[in-house]
């Protein structure tokens, strides 16, 4: 974590974020970072990505710091007694030590305790505020503490009495639309005798309830046209039927949820640990209790429409419960000031108007980062046998076992390693092509507590200098962008002079469950273009008509060959494409665990491409799964069949979890 301002107690445990292992490639992936709020230990967090890809964690100071609102150059945030406006004093392309957002506070209303909630600027601009002690919507008023938007209609008089505990807002096409409260109470504190079953969701334009039951509601957000919520006394995030009112459950989550937040298929729920009265004795302690689970302080990504958790951050240490949660998008490393230490009197931005000077010219203020390459001894090895290789296998990634499983060496081998007197701590591996013109570098792995010194990109360029001496002209790497290194990598081979990286094939993951109801299918297959038969059934005629048309096209792609790994090829899952007698197209699927099946590779040939063969033929793949009741299944798809690509996009991708990419670096060395 870096540094927090001000020092901790030495007395109080240090916060301890872990995360879910494609949490941070997530993060990258989508571009964005998140904010967060705890009350309970007077936090304003931000979560992001340093330069080499790891997690930046950056806290600040705020007395009972909860309701957030954010863009990717402004925060609202309210605390005790007041209601915070933050700036980004960064201009585009400015970093200032490697954060790319420095939130200033520049602007309070001091409101007084009102035990402000939700925060929310509409389309005019106007902040809005959940005014949870007097029990309405409120404003900010330069002159009073605050000034009323709206009253709940069950709500008799304005008192500082927190009789309804209203807590949430949402916002439709720009507007206050939707809030939610514990109960429909009008006595002091007459919420918490309702807690079960007495939260509702009220229409503030037409004061109509729209949601009832609900126990102890939070977190309102209106998304793809749906009225989203987390239903916090029972433990589940789901939606509002507006049609009816019923909630509808999508996933279950281990914790007292507030705060979310949506980016793509995905919702961030914030989760924290009952602390008090108010947050136990509720139906999510039997959940638990049933579940056998405790709960947890942290957030899960959620998909919305399986209901499946695709990652998660926990929280551990002095903060045990969350409040709110926003998304920054295009946002890498922010960071905020605090009023408790002198950096604040020191960053001067200046705001130069028409004077006609330049403004906002990107620089870097940064703190220079020690090359300690120097400390550790660079070997090479070269025309090694991939048997030989095999002994670097605790320092490969990915695992050479698992590479050449699947796909068997396509020539010798040449191995960079890193040591010190303690011993190996790195190695980069390549694999000669049979042509002698290129290698691929198949595995760079550094021991975690040697990371972050230069070694991985000094591996790099050690292995650039023996294929040069070896006579290659160039050189490549495929790597997952829901890698966790995968930002490193790419910041690396961007300093190396590699070029651009390109997209290979589309990848991700499905359960039956999430595909059980999908429309598309019920797609026939189009049998008057091609015929449908088992891979089981192959002969060997077939067999060798396929190799011999393999080793005359020097463009066909060799992951697509339906002959790798053959021993774990499900024959009647796998099928074959047949078109005026000839093999004409395959989609192969391997078993690569009990419950988890894999498919490998998707090829039509040139006769069938254009024809509205591939959508139906990964269809039939589908229902052949569903028939077998394979519960897990992994799909890559080529990026060049745009076709395929489009159906994936608009049909397959709602039921996709973990979407990623398989994309290449190269360089050229002649």
């Amino acid at each position: 974590m870096d540094p927090v301002a001000p020092q901790q107690r030495q007395n109080k445990p240090p916060v301890e974020i872990t995360c879910s292992q494609g949490f941070l490639s997530w993060l990258n992936q989508e571009k964005i970072s998140l904010a967060f709020t705890t009350y309970q230990s007077s936090r304003l967090f931000f979560l992001g990505l340093k330069e080499n890809g790891a997690l930046s964690a950056f806290e600040r100071l705020f007395d009972h710091a909860m309701g957030l609102w954010a863009t990717p150059d402004s925060l609202i945030m309210s605390s005790r007694y007041q209601l915070w406006r933050f700036e980004n004093a960064l201009a585009p392309g400015e970093l200032y030590n490697e954060y790319d957002r420095l939130y200033v506070p520049r602007k309070a209303y001091t409101t007084g305790d009102l035990d402000i909630h939700d925060v929310v600027v509409d389309k005019n601009g106007d902040v809005i505020f959940v005014n949870t002690l007097y029990s309405c919507l409120s404003t900010v008023s330069d002159r009073y503490s605050f000034k009323p938007y709206w009253q709940p209609p069950f709500i008799s008089q304005l008192a500082h009495e927190d009789r309804c505990h209203l807590n949430g807002l949402a916002l439709v096409k720009g507007e206050a639309k939707y809030v939610t409260a514990v109960s429909r109470s009008d006595v002091v504190s007459g919420w918490r005798d309702r807690r079960n079953d007495g939260g509702v969701v009220v229409d503030i334009q037409t004061d109509e309830i729209v949601a009832q039951g609900l126990s102890m509601p939070h977190s309102p957000r209106y998304y793809r046209g749906k009225l989203w919520l987390c239903n916090s006394g029972k433990g589940y995030f789901g939606s509002i039927n507006l049609k009816n009112g019923e909630f509808e459950p999508v996933a279950f989550c281990p914790g007292y949820m507030r705060g979310l937040a949506f980016c793509g298929d995905y919702a961030i729920v914030g989760l924290s640990k009952p602390r008090n009265k108010a947050f136990t004795g509720l139906d999510l302690d039997h959940e638990l209790e049933s579940r056998d689970a405790e709960p947890w302080c942290g957030f899960m990504v959620i998909n919305i429409n399986t209901g499946e958790v695709a990652h998660w951050a926990r929280i551990e240490g002095v903060v045990t419960e969350l409040y709110d949660v926003q998304i920054l998008p295009k946002v890498r490393r922010p960071m905020a000031l605090g009023l408790k230490n002198k950096e604040i009197w020191h960053i001067i931005t200046i705001d130069s108007g028409d004077l006609g000077k330049e403004k906002n010219v990107p620089h870097t203020w940064h703190v220079p980062v020690e090359d300690k390459t120097s400390n550790y001894k660079f070997e090479s090895q070269t025309g090694i046998d991939p048997s030989e290789a095999r002994k670097f296998e605790p320092f490969s990634y990915p695992r050479l076992s698992a590479r050449w499983k699947s796909l068997p060496p396509a020539g010798k081998v040449n191995i960079v390693t890193a040591s010190n007197a303690e011993g190996l701590v790195g190695a980069c591996i390549s694999e000669m092509r049979p042509d002698n013109f290129s290698a691929e570098i198949i595995s760079l792995a550094v021991a975690a507590p040697y990371r972050n010194q230069g070694i991985a990109g000094k591996l790099v360029s050690e292995m650039e200098a023996v294929l040069r001496n070896l006579g290659l002209k160039a050189m490549d790497l495929t790597y997952r962008t829901n890698w966790d290194g995968a930002t490193a990598l790419e910041l690396l081979a961007k300093k190396q002079g590699w070029a651009p990286s390109k997209p290979l094939r589309v990848l991700g993951k499905s359960t039956t469950k999430s595909i059980a109801g999908a429309e598309w299918l019920n797609m026939p297959f189009p049998n008057h273009i091609c015929e449908l038969f088992d891979w089981g059934d192959l002969t060997e005629d077939d067999r060798r008509d396929i190799q011999e048309r393999i080793m005359k096209d020097p463009e066909f792609p060799r992951e697509l060959s339906p002959f790798l790994e053959e021993k774990i090829i499900e024959p009647k899952i796998s099928i074959g494409l047949r078109h005026k007698g000839q093999i004409a197209g395959w989609s192969i699927a391997h078993r690569v665990a009990p419950d988890t099946l894999q498919y490998s590779a998707l090829y039509l040939s040139k006769e069938l491409r254009g024809k509205d063969v591939a959508m139906p033929l990964m269809i039939e793949a589908a229902r052949r799964r569903l028939a077998a009741k394979i519960p897990n299944a992994l799909f890559m798809m080529d990026v060049r069949n745009e076709a395929v690509l489009k159906f994936f996009d608009k049909n397959f991708r709602p039921y996709i979890q973990d979407v990623s990419e398989a994309r290449m670096v190269h360089k050229m060395l002649g």
